[in-house]
């Protein structure tokens, strides 16, 4: 079988989307047989930033859809954006009917306009990895002006639309298929990226945060929370890793608290696996925008507690409050610290929830998860 991921951006990102897509990738290369492409807009000759199969084949079309991004005035960037997705659709299109490919699968870029009408032959199928009404959430946080908001209402109209004709979309939550009221969606989670086989001792004094440094991630919120934490647990330290446009923000924010020497800010790793061991609590601040946070349960996996806020949508779908961890309704920065506080002051809940959090991490294993792919994949082949 042929299957092609079209992904917007690159895998030059850190991100979670481009390393569940990897190892996907990966997954159906080399243990299923399957011929696997990736086909991005933004590579740009970057390297990658996750190690993917020698059997997957990279397509970088080099558009530059996004190269500009937050550069531009509003008008330039939708002409700009509009040419450009003419582009993106000709190459595409080129290019599929040189693959002739059984499935595509679109991560819901820019090519969700237009990929139900591409005649290639292969089945359309839509993948989100973001809730589905994220541009009504980011628009009512950053503006309360009417237009914006019309705007990202109206996106997300046709983004149902659009989606409500594709084969089948997957989604990552029982929350998220709430949202979209059709028959074709489908709840796949993400795989679980590690098997460890031990759990974190949690004895260190040492919490964890992982993610991209951007203002729906919440880090400057967590910068607040820890500042809360250290007046009475001096000695802990949060380390933070990701990279992003808030970097230098966060920065001047930890320099100006003086925590310079309680929260240290490092640079995304591609061995992470290594980091999760050495930490005793796992936190999760973000605003909004998470569909299946897979830092959280890459964490779980290795028996890290969790204090979250309870943003939508997979939090909730991964967190047993007051069992696994502790799931703090959003914004509330007090009682998010006063968790925080709680398992530093026990070690016995620490373990209690890190125990709960391997169990219920198990059942996101890459062969269960593939399994499902697998059978999604043969049966919209066969009916086609």
């Amino acid at each position: 079988m042929k299957i092609v991921y079209l992904l917007p951006g690159g895998l030059y990102n850190p991100g979670g989307m481009e390393r569940v897509t990897t190892l996907k990738a990966n997954y159906l290369s080399d243990c299923l047989g399957h011929e696997v492409f990736i086909v991005t807009t933004e590579q740009m000759g970057r390297p990658v930033f996750y190690s993917l199969s020698g059997k997957v084949t990279l397509c970088n079309l080099d558009i530059g859809i996004y190269e500009r991004f937050g550069k531009e005035s509003y008008v330039r960037k939708v002409i700009s954006r509009h040419f450009k997705t003419i582009r993106y659709r000709r190459q595409l299109k080129k290019l599929l009917y040189e693959i002739r490919p059984d499935i595509t699968v679109s991560t819901l870029g820019l090519d969700i306009g237009f990929i139900n009408s591409l005649d290639d032959g292969s089945v359309k199928i839509g993948e989100l990895h973001f809730p589905g009404n994220f541009r009504t959430l980011m628009a009512g946080k950053l503006s309360d002006s009417l237009i914006p908001n019309l705007v990202a209402r109206l996106r997300t109209c046709e983004l149902k639309h659009k989606c409500g004709s594709l084969e089948r979309l997957v989604v990552l939550t029982r929350e998220e298929k709430s949202f979209w009221h059709r028959d074709n969606v489908e709840v796949i989670p993400n795989p679980l990226t590690f098997h460890p086989q031990s759990c974190a001792h949690l004895e260190s004094c040492k919490a964890l945060a992982v993610g991209r440094l951007a203002y729906e991630k919440g880090f400057d919120i967590l910068v607040d929370i820890w500042q809360k934490v250290t007046v009475t647990h001096p000695a802990w330290e949060l380390h933070i890793y990701g990279s992003g446009n808030q970097k230098e923000a966060l920065l001047r924010q930890i320099t100006d608290s003086g925590m310079s020497d309680n929260i240290i800010l490092h640079e995304p790793v591609t061995d992470i696996e290594n980091v999760y061991p050495a930490c005793s609590i796992f936190l999760f601040p973000s605003r909004y925008l998470e569909a299946l946070p897979m830092v959280m349960l890459e964490a779980m996996s290795f028996g890290l507690p969790v204090v979250s806020f309870d943003a939508p949508c997979g939090p909730k779908d991964l967190i047993d409050d007051g069992n696994n961890g502790f799931l703090v309704p959003a914004g509330d920065t007090d009682m998010f610290a006063d968790c925080v506080c709680r398992l530093i002051e026990s070690q016995v809940l620490r373990n209690s929830f890190g125990r709960a959090a391997k169990i219920s991490s198990m059942e996101y294993n890459m062969e269960s998860i593939m399994e499902k792919w697998k059978n999604l994949f043969r049966e919209l082949v066969d009916k086609s």
